[in-house]
């Protein structure tokens, strides 16, 4: 049993970019033959076909605002940059679609508006870049070679690659815009416009590595410093700890010795505190005994008085002494 075959690769792919207006979808259907392809829309849309036996993919972009990029929507600039991704690998042929009308001059900030649009893709766009002027049947040469003219710093940027559509004879100019797209994919080799959004996806990659990297390094780094800086706290903590040990210890020591001084003190004293006592009674008998011996020479009465007298002088004399003993 034969395997089937699998589907042919479209021979040409192209995208069609442009500004709005610019009748984008009426090149698509002459290319294609779809006389159905007229929606307008904000989003890519991609159209398959045939011309001639060839196969032909054709996605069409919405289009960008006439004189300046700043004014286009951010969904419209992404729609541009995923236009690229909906052939893949890749489109043989970006189509720059320039509409030429009698009544309506082709302005410079219109071709600044175009170039900066074409080059949301990169700067390589213009390698692939094939731009088209579109009119009507009943626009004059001049009118058309006006327009050449003016756009003439833009097609420098692709190499002069340009064709003139007129809608009313389509067929002969579908063939001339064909021939001019296999020229240039001769001269690229047969390569297709790779996507942007690939070197961009591979770039974003490695942006979130290096910056989960440099994250990394920075904890590690915050990390390390908070480690130095307790363990100085601690460091500091013990040397403000072994001062006060320090001090404690010789508050100590001090205490201690202050309490042998004492009793050195009280040991040294202790004898006194015991002569104390005797010494008074002593002095106090002498005191009665001489009292009594002075006093017996006047009888009872002198004898008594006497002993009293000199009972209490050293009893005070005893007294002074122990005090300067202390």
């Amino acid at each position: 049993m034969a395997s089937e075959s699998s589907p042919k690769a479209p021979d040409r792919k192209i995208v069609l970019q442009g500004k709005a207006g610019a009748r984008k979808n009426r090149v698509a259907r002459f290319i294609l033959g779809d006389t159905t392809l007229n929606e307008e829309s904000e989003e890519c849309l991609l159209h398959e076909g045939e011309h001639a036996g060839r196969r032909i993919c054709i996605v069409n972009t919405p289009g960008w605002d006439r004189v300046s990029i700043e004014c286009t929507t951010g969904k419209i600039k992404k729609e541009i940059v995923r236009s690229v991704t909906l052939c893949p690998p890749g489109p043989h042929a970006l189509v720059l679609v320039l509409p030429v009308n009698a009544d309506d001059e082709l302005s410079v900030n219109e071709l600044k508006s175009a170039s900066r649009h074409m080059e949301l893709l990169s700067e390589r766009v213009w390698n692939h870049t094939v731009v088209l002027f579109l009119c009507e049947r009943d626009v004059e040469e001049s009118t058309i070679n006006e327009h050449i003219h003016k756009a003439e710093k833009l097609l420098e940027k692709c190499r002069g690659r340009h064709c003139v559509m007129r809608l009313s004879d389509s067929e002969a100019q579908v063939h001339g815009l064909l021939k001019e797209i296999d020229d240039m994919v001769k001269e690229n080799a047969s390569d297709s416009f790779q996507p942007q959004v690939s070197d961009e996806l591979m770039r974003s990659k490695m942006s979130c590595k290096e910056d989960t990297q440099k994250k990394t390094n920075k904890q590690q780094s915050e990390e390390k410093v908070e480690e130095k800086h307790d363990l100085r706290k601690r460091r500091g903590s013990l040397q403000g700890l072994l001062p006060n040990m320090t001090t404690d210890t010789e508050d100590s020591e001090r205490q201690r010795e202050r309490t042998e001084a004492k009793k050195n003190i009280n040991q040294d004293q202790l004898p006194w505190n015991y002569l104390k006592p005797v010494v008074v009674i002593l002095m106090s008998f002498m005191g009665a005994l001489i009292g009594s011996v002075a006093g017996a020479q006047n009888g009872t009465m002198g004898a008594a008085v006497g002993i009293v007298i000199v009972f209490v002088s050293l009893l005070l004399i005893s007294l002074c002494l122990v005090s300067l003993v202390q």
